[in-house]
């Protein structure tokens, strides 16, 4: 059957077949070779030396307060649309002097290059007690410039709930007002596993590949910071790192349901 996505109000529509798992998207992306090297230097330890990142993080200390990040060190709007794209800003912080504002119609992109091994992707949220709206914090297992996509990990900070919801799992935790919040993805794409994290607490544990999107890929590809419209929440001190193996599961009594 057929399932629909929406995203800033347009369509993106794939197709499952009778084993639940059959995509429909256009393809498009890096070769097998950068593939190859990734692969390789994920085992090793290694960053990759290509386009885009495996290893990375960013403070966004060497941009001045104001910049728009669309063009600047990988980052860009939905797309390649610079519309969507997200200023830097120093109304707070986590470290250092300098975040990014995610606000209005910021629907913010940076491509990764990782295709094995375990990962940590790592970033601090401060959402404002007066914050409005919904906003989205994904990760994608495919990302291309006008398709396709495949989501793996889709989770919203609505405020008119007070919840911090996971997409197609249904699990939730209450929204944090007016601090920094750890959040932390715990990434196998070896044994398609991800456990997303919330203030220390365990939101979900689920498939990488079919987090969202059925049948995506064992990759990180992008994270996308999506507004949707709602007022500014700040993101900090953002990595995504190899390691050697997942940590044991956490367990927390008051964790997600």
């Amino acid at each position: 059957h057929v399932q629909q996505y929406q995203h800033k109000g347009e369509r993106v529509w794939w197709h499952q077949g009778q084993d639940g798992r059959t995509t429909w998207r256009r393809y498009g992306g890096v070769t097998k070779f950068l593939a190859v090297l990734a692969a390789l230097a994920c085992l090793a330890g290694a960053t990759v030396a290509a386009d885009p990142p495996a290893t990375w993080s960013e403070s966004f200390e060497p941009y001045a307060v104001g910049t728009q990040l669309h063009g600047q060190a990988g980052w860009k709007g939905w797309d390649g649309d610079v519309a969507w794209g997200a200023l830097v800003s120093d109304a707070t912080v986590h470290g250092g002097g300098k975040a990014v504002a995610i606000a209005g119609d910021s629907d913010l992109v940076h491509e990764f290059n990782a295709t094995a091994g375990c990962w940590t992707f790592s970033a601090w949220q401060y959402v404002p007690a007066d914050f409005s709206g919904t906003s989205y914090f994904i990760l994608l297992s495919e990302y291309h410039d006008g398709g396709g996509y495949s989501w793996s990990s889709q989770v919203s900070f609505d405020a008119g709930s007070g919840r911090v919801h996971s997409y197609d799992d249904g699990a939730e935790l209450a929204l944090v007002r007016g601090r920094w919040v750890p959040i932390r993805v715990e990434i196998d794409l070896d044994n398609d596993v991800q456990r997303f994290l919330y203030d220390g607490q365990l939101l979900c544990e689920k498939s990488w590949t079919n987090g969202v999107s059925w049948g995506g890929a064992l990759a990180i590809s992008a994270l996308d910071l999506y507004a949707n419209g709602a007022s500014p929440i700040y993101y900090d001190d953002l990595a995504l790192e190899p390691r050697l193996s997942l940590p044991p599961p956490i367990i927390t009594p008051n964790g997600g349901t």
